[in-house]
């Protein structure tokens, strides 16, 4: 069988498709996140570094004042530059400049620890008033455009990070620091990410192909079921422990299909037997009188006792062949055919007149209870059904004695019920009462002239018309056969 068509492999596909979605999900959520963390971290060094600057640069020493060039005036473009505005600090203080030589400085810029941070300042006109050593020498001064509020003045250039601010007499303060070191441990977390969700993944795949084998587990065993019963061996059953799962109760019902299969099988070899044989007798019959009559020269009346009795035997052969022909149509049929509404009590009437002369001959009273009882039913072959009941309480009862016809309703079902006098059925028989060519012995045997099957034939209209056939019975007590269907003929 190809992967493609397994429905393991499928599961299984799925299965892994929706865990590396996931496990990648979460993979680049938890990278993400780190990043985010460690860069919060290093903007959260630059504010502390920015700050201590900041606060150097207020103090002041020795050197040009913050508002005043020292020197003289710079030439641009032809021009001087205009003189300095007086900030109102003495030359004294003029004299001064910023020093960041302080040991707070010099451990949060130590530059023998590698990636180090380093900073530089600029005045307002993009002079370099001071810079770290390890500062690189191609950081551009930020612009002024770029400035927002000091937690938000971070940029990114090649590989560096760097944050800034302005103060207020406009030096540009920037501190930063290579990248690099946060590169490479960013590289280690996702090789460690990476690993462990290529762990999961693999032991997603390995846990869910475990899962999904044993849960498929009892689909092998019904398939190795089914091809031992496509064999032949329709006594094998699937046997499953796992009666409450999906499968276990599609095995519960597969094994009942199998019983029913089996007993169909088993029926339908039965029926073919009995068919055979009750066709052999009257052809045997046909075929001796035959042999008979052809053996030598006979009288005109050894002829027609002859022909009588092969004639009676055609005619026994003719109504079994009519019989199983009539089974075999009902078998066929999943719901009866020509549907009408019709009355349960004027159908069991008409049947009841037809069935009188039988009653007559040996003085049977047939009484009937008769009450309205409509449904929506094929009033032909229920009134077969009735008439072969009928029948059958007449040939069963003692004489001078009563058989009564009762119909009735409910709210959803009509039914009919006819109780004989007779000498009763016994127990073991009930069960295999309407099974084809069933006879009860003593009671319902061939000198009768029965073959078995009309009780069969009424049960198979019974069930196309989606209606039941009951009896009971007790030796010496009668019987009573009970007739249901539906009001509404479903």
């Amino acid at each position: 069988m190809s992967f493609h068509k397994s429905i393991r492999w499928r599961i299984q596909s799925w299965h892994g498709l929706l865990l590396l979605v996931m496990v990648t999900g979460f993979g680049v959520t938890m990278y993400r996140l780190e990043k985010t963390h460690a860069l919060r971290d290093l903007d959260e060094e630059f504010r502390v570094r920015l700050s201590t600057l900041t606060n150097t640069l207020d103090r002041g020493g020795k050197g040009p004042p913050r508002g005043k060039r020292a020197g003289p005036p710079r030439e641009e473009n032809g021009q001087q530059d205009p003189p300095p505005e007086d900030d109102g600090r003495t030359q004294t203080e003029a004299d001064d400049h910023p020093r960041f030589e302080s040991e707070a400085i010099v451990n949060l810029f130590d530059h023998s620890e590698e990636p180090s941070f380093y900073f530089i300042i600029w005045s307002r006109r993009g002079d370099i008033l001071a810079k770290s050593p390890t500062a690189p020498s191609s950081a551009p001064m930020p612009s002024v455009s770029l400035a927002s509020p000091p937690s938000r003045n971070v940029r990114e250039r090649g590989n560096f990070r760097e944050s800034f601010v302005f103060t207020p007499p406009g030096e540009s303060l920037l501190v930063g620091r290579s990248m690099a070191g946060v590169d490479k441990a960013m590289h280690r977390l996702a090789l460690k990410i990476g690993m462990m969700c290529a762990a999961l993944v693999a032991f997603g795949l390995a846990t869910g192909w475990w899962i999904a084998t044993r849960a498929l587990r009892p689909i092998a065993r019904i398939s190795a079921a089914a091809a031992r019963i496509a064999e032949g061996h329709l006594d094998e059953r699937i046997q499953t422990d796992e009666t409450e799962s999906e499968l276990g109760k599609l095995a519960t019902m597969l094994d009942h299909t199998f019983e029913r299969l089996d007993a169909a099988f088993d029926e339908q070899a039965r029926f073919t037997s009995d068919a055979a044989h009750e066709l052999r007798t009257p052809i045997a019959i046909i075929l001796a009188q035959s042999q008979l009559a052809l053996s030598r020269d006979r009288s005109a009346a050894d002829y027609r006792e002859a022909i009588e009795i092969s004639r009676r035997a055609a005619i026994r052969m003719q109504e079994l062949t009519e019989s199983l022909l009539e089974l075999a149509v009902l078998d066929d049929a999943s719901q009866p055919r020509e549907l009408a509404p019709c009355d349960l009590a004027e159908i069991t009437r008409e049947q009841i007149e037809l069935a009188r002369p039988l009653a007559d001959e040996k003085s049977i009273v047939l009484t009937a209870d008769l009450l309205p009882a409509p449904c929506v039913a094929n009033a032909a072959q229920i009134g077969q059904v009735i008439l072969n009941l009928l029948s059958n309480a007449v040939k069963f009862s003692e004489s001078k004695t009563e058989v009564k016809i009762q119909t009735t309703m409910d709210a959803n079902t009509v039914f009919v019920s006819i109780q004989d006098m007779g000498m009763g059925i016994a127990e073991e028989h009930l069960s295999h009462l309407f099974e084809r060519f069933y006879r009860v012995e003593a009671s319902r045997n061939r000198v009768s002239g029965g073959a078995g099957l009309g009780l069969a034939i009424c049960k198979r209209i019974a069930d196309v018309h989606r209606g039941t056939l009951e009896v009971a019975s007790k030796p010496g007590s009668g019987s009573t056969f009970i007739l249901r269907l539906s009001r509404a003929g479903q």
